[in-house]
């Protein structure tokens, strides 16, 4: 197959498979999560988790049979892909997937960038924006911060994406009363490491000190890791390995706010309110980069 109709090809065939889903459980997950997953599998070339993914679909009850029929099809030739090594890239329909995680051709920039760092004013005449200000909206949309990661986990949505191209990415915030939501790229086996520190404190809700919750969920929501400020200790998380290469999701909050998990430990959404005010920054390493995803 020639590269542009493999593009087209793979664009086709996942948007008609993924379409036709409905939200059942599926392997005690939604089967949107895994269309999610599967998707981004195929964006990264991941041929080993694309085909997992596509046969977990399979198993989805009352499926049409001419969707299992296509689906069936859609596997085997993920299988000749990785029997070939074929690198697809980049794929139609894939940008909003990988935009701000920092993969080659995919950085998030708008498409009016140049335009919408200007300001307009009297018949339209347009006013150009300070070099110090062109440099800051660039340097927003390079670490994946103009990007808000599309999830289906209602608790985690608008999520901002952390550019991890280097194998580790850093990002700021400020929280108080409720949670702010980061979303990284990470592969199996990567030992990721998380470390919150808190650069300024602000007055909270109930107090003014520097206390601050850290949590870490994988692409279907699932806990994999908390920590707290404990005796002037900023939280840090050190996850080793990571369970499967796809999305991840980092949380910070301030005390008495909580991720309220099923009998699983799947976040189903957030309790309390935070009770101090910071600002932070975070700092996210021990990925595998985020171009070299997929062709491990």
């Amino acid at each position: 197959m020639r590269a542009t109709k493999v593009r087209s090809w793979l664009c086709r065939s996942t948007i008609v498979l993924l379409a036709t889903f409905a939200a059942a459980p599926a392997h005690g997950q939604s089967t949107v999560i895994l269309q999610d997953a599967l998707r981004l599998a195929v964006c990264l070339n991941d041929w080993d988790n694309a085909i997992a993914y596509a046969s977990q679909l399979e198993q989805v009850s009352d499926l049409p049979t001419k969707t299992l029929a296509q689906l069936v099809t859609f596997r085997r030739q993920m299988q000749l892909f990785r029997q070939n090594q074929t690198v697809v890239r980049p794929i139609d329909g894939c940008e909003p997937v990988l935009a701000g995680f920092g993969l080659p051709g995919y950085t998030g920039r708008p498409l009016d960038f140049d335009r919408g760092v200007y300001s307009s004013v009297g018949r339209g005449t347009p006013v150009v924006a300070a070099d110090q200000t062109l440099r800051q909206y660039e340097a927003l949309w390079q670490a994946g911060l103009g990007v808000t990661a599309d999830t289906p986990l209602g608790p985690l949505a608008e999520a901002q994406r952390v550019n991890t191209r280097s194998g580790s990415g850093v990002t700021t915030g400020a929280v108080s009363r409720r949670v702010d939501i980061y979303a990284f790229l990470g592969a199996q086996g990567d030992s990721a490491n998380l470390d919150l520190t808190v650069i300024q404190q602000r007055r909270g809700l109930l107090y003014t000190d520097d206390a601050a919750q850290l949590f870490l969920f994988d692409a279907a929501g699932r806990l994999l890791s908390a920590g707290r400020t404990t005796a002037g200790q900023q939280p840090y998380l050190a996850v080793t390995p990571l369970p499967a290469t796809g999305v991840y999701y980092a949380a910070v909050t301030t005390p008495q706010h909580h991720p309220v998990l099923d009998e699983g430990g799947f976040i189903i959404g957030w309790q309390g309110i935070g009770t101090s005010a910071i600002t932070y920054t975070i700092t996210i390493d021990g990925l595998t980069p985020s171009p070299a995803l997929g062709l491990r």
